[in-house]
């Protein structure tokens, strides 16, 4: 059967090379190399590193139809294929012999004075207030309010997340197979006056975090980055974080082995 095949790549000579080279081999076994993407598309290949993942993902608002991902880039934690066996690819494709990894995002809910705003992240969401203030704010998870916090933010990240900046902040590697959100505080204080918690917490993915600004933070701005794309928020209310209900159907072959590539690209 024929499949619609829609193609996105960044702008690096080898991207578009290989995205040339990809077009051929689908025209060749006779599926449909789509203009633009729609709804309607079977396939999706995204060509580049994991930030053109990121960029595709939220361009097209979390698209369900199954992603193959081609490694044009550096860590390639998303990529499944390389341009050297893009053929093989959509062969295994074309024959069903492949997996599929389901991604459930992290969204959040910034509830200011007057609006309600939703905004999602694949790897994590970050929460700080001003730059040049400290952020504090009241740490609820679920209906039990752990903590008053001080420090520079925090980080809300997801399994797959977990490589990224929670990693820099020396948060904890999580299996993309555990169902998990993580909380990491970004430089918390730890002085006389305030005592933070310093480790990430897992919390099972139908857990709430709620972050309310408290002191300088007590309805004011806060500053908001999804996947690296950064928002600010005035007059917050507060913050409420939980799994998201979209999910990304990402393409793995047998041979995939989360703990070879981390090793690879990371350790």
């Amino acid at each position: 059967m024929s499949k619609r095949v829609y193609i996105y790549s960044n702008h690096k000579d080898n991207s578009q090379t290989a995205h040339k080279e990809l077009a051929s081999i689908i025209d060749s076994i006779g599926w449909t190399v789509a203009e633009e993407y729609d709804e309607s598309c079977d396939l999706l290949v995204c060509i580049g590193g994991d930030g053109t993942f990121l960029s595709f993902v939220h361009k097209f608002r979390f698209p369900t139809a199954p992603i193959i991902g081609v490694n044009t880039g550096h860590l390639g934690f998303f990529q499944e294929a390389s341009p050297e066996n893009m053929e093989q690819t959509i062969k295994d494709i074309a024959n069903g012999n492949y997996l599929i990894q389901n991604i459930r995002p992290v969204e959040a809910e910034i509830v200011t004075d007057r609006n309600t705003f939703r905004r999602i992240g694949i790897n994590e969401i970050l929460v700080r207030g001003l730059y040049s203030h400290v952020s504090q704010f009241a740490v609820t998870i679920g209906e039990t309010k752990i903590q008053d916090f001080s420090g520079d933010g925090i980080l809300v990240s997801t399994p797959v997340g977990s490589t990224a900046y929670n990693y820099s902040l020396d948060g904890a590697l999580v299996s993309p197979d555990l169902d998990v959100l993580q909380l990491t505080p970004v430089a918390p204080m730890n002085t006389n006056a305030y005592r933070c918690f310093h480790s990430s917490i897992l919390l099972p993915s139908n857990e709430k975090i709620t972050l309310e600004g408290i002191g300088r933070n007590t309805n004011g701005t806060v500053i908001m980055s999804f996947d690296g794309r950064t928002h600010e928020f005035n007059k917050v209310k507060h913050v409420d974080i939980e799994q998201s209900k979209h999910e990304i159907h990402l393409i793995r072959f047998e041979n995939y082995n989360y703990w070879e590539k981390l090793s690879t690209k990371l350790l």
